[in-house]
Order: structure tokens, then C-alpha cells, then sequence
């Protein structure tokens, strides 16, 4: 689930931002679909006129782009739609000339790619985790990841015998990936009935009832509210965050949160 494609803009009203993790998921996905993984990473950088275009391998698998594309003084007003086809657009210039560089796209690949994304209108889901029932064939929970420009929206989807018979939205994240493992990598099943769902930092216990389609949630923190699983929702105030941020701090080890004080200043 990580993204090998992180865009970014050194220019005013440019394309960079929280905004492009959607975009970023949603094309690396389509690389590996269609064959053309051949990068673990891709910087793509906007840049304005000052600044001179080039490619640079870093590394065998390692390859970054300064690309100019047009400047929309209106860009943060635009619809989400023309936010999407505009950083689509960059995207895919970026690789072209990825390609006229060391020729490891294949440019006739990549217009698929682009078609494809503009036909399901940057509408797509990607399984995160799966946990088998082993007691029952064919009863599956997973983890479900729908993204969207301003946030990740994660679903349990249970199936039996390949059918879906529940979807329940479980978190509202920041649109990154970098949380998951840490929040929803374990899955244990208590019942047919019931799964449990935890993360490598032990936070949270996410119980998801099937039959009732509930989803309860139980703090295995000290605090008042589990300080990372907060600190990386999308649909809280900046205030509670600022405060989840302040708990998390708190809660690391002495020498980690010097570190963290440290670079901050």
C-alpha cells in the first residue's frame, strides 16, 4: 500500500500538497496492473520558469523529475474533478518523459493508464488486509480502502462465499498510508460473528459484530483518547489534533521525543 509516486510543486498555486495522496495510490496502483513497476520510487516536482526541467536516476530503482507545467492562480478554488485531471495530467507528463529518458515506460502503457483513471473518474478501492475465518470457508473481513482528495476512507467489507453481506466505514484517515500497519495490520476472530481488529502500536481494538453491523471501539491507552489513532484522523478539528499530537509526544520514550524536539527547532 505504499506509494511509489509522490508529486510535489515548488510554485505557487501549485499541484503539490496533502491533496495528491489519492493521486499518488491511485497510480502506482495502475503501474503495477499494467506491468510498468519499474521504480520503487518517482519524484515528480512542479516547477515555475526559473528552475530548469531535467530527469536524474539516483539510484537503479530511484528516479526524479522536474517538470514545468502551466501555473492556475485559481487552483485551490477549482473543483475536486479539475484538481484530479490537472494532477493526472502532470502525473503522466512526468512519466512520458521518464520514458524519452531511459525508455522503462512504455508511452502507448501509459495513455492506458491515464484512460482508465479518467473512465472510473479517479474512483477506485484497495484491499489493505484480509483476515480468513478459518473455521467457516469462505468468510472473509477486509480491510478496505477507499481514497478520496481531502481524506482515506477505511471499510470492513465481510464476505461469505464471495459475497459481500457487510461494509461499515471504520476510520476517517489522513491521506497517507504510512498509519496503517501501525492501526489495522491484526485480525483475529473471536466468533463468526465477531472480529477483532488491532495495529502494531496496540492503541486500538476495533470489534467489528457482523450480524448487528456495529463497530465498536475500546482505548488500550492511558489517555483520554488513543493519541496516533487520533492524531491521523481526517475528521477531527485542528484542535483535537494539536492535542492527539501533544499526547502522542508525551507518550514516546524520553530520547525519541528529544530527537523529535530537536528537529523542530
Amino acid at each position: 500500500m505504499t506509494s511509489v509516486i509522490r508529486l510535489g510543486s515548488v510554485v505557487e498555486h501549485g499541484v503539490g500538497g496533502p491533496e495528491t495522496g489519492a493521486i499518488n495510490l491511485i497510480y502506482t496502483s495502475m503501474l503495477n496492473e499494467f506491468g510498468q513497476g519499474c521504480y520503487r520510487y518517482i519524484g515528480i516536482n512542479q516547477i515555475g520558469e526559473e528552475l530548469n526541467e531535467f530527469v536524474m536516476k539516483e539510484a537503479a530503482k530511484t528516479i526524479y523529475v522536474n517538470i514545468r507545467y502551466p501555473v492556475y492562480r485559481d487552483f485551490e478554488s477549482k473543483s475536486t474533478g479539475e484538481k484530479n485531471r490537472i494532477r493526472l495530467d502532470v502525473i503522466h507528463a512526468a512519466l512520458v518523459r521518464i520514458a524519452e529518458y531511459d525508455r522503462k515506460f512504455d508511452v502507448q502503457v501509459l495513455e492506458l493508464i491515464k484512460e482508465k483513471i479518467l473512465e472510473k473518474d479517479f474512483s477506485f478501492e484497495f484491499v489493505c488486509k484480509s483476515f480468513v475465518f478459518k473455521k467457516k470457508a469462505g468468510r472473509i473481513a477486509k480491510v478496505v480502502l477507499q481514497p478520496e482528495i481531502n481524506k482515506f476512507n477505511y471499510y470492513v467489507v465481510i464476505e461469505d462465499a464471495g459475497k459481500t453481506i457487510r461494509r461499515l466505514l471504520m476510520y476517517v484517515g489522513l491521506t497517507d498510508t504510512i498509519y496503517v500497519s501501525d492501526l489495522f495490520s491484526e485480525g483475529k476472530w473471536k466468533s463468526e460473528n465477531e472480529i477483532v481488529i488491532t495495529g502494531k502500536l496496540n492503541e486500538v481494538e476495533i470489534s467489528v459484530f457482523v450480524s448487528e453491523g456495529e463497530i465498536r471501539f475500546k482505548n488500550l491507552t492511558s489517555y483520554a483518547k488513543p493519541p496516533y489513532f487520533e492524531m491521523m484522523r481526517a475528521d477531527i478539528s485542528e484542535e483535537d489534533r494539536a492535542k492527539a499530537h501533544q499526547d502522542w509526544r508525551h507518550s514516546l520514550p524520553p530520547a525519541v521525543t528529544a530527537i523529535i524536539r530537536k528537529a523542530d527547532n
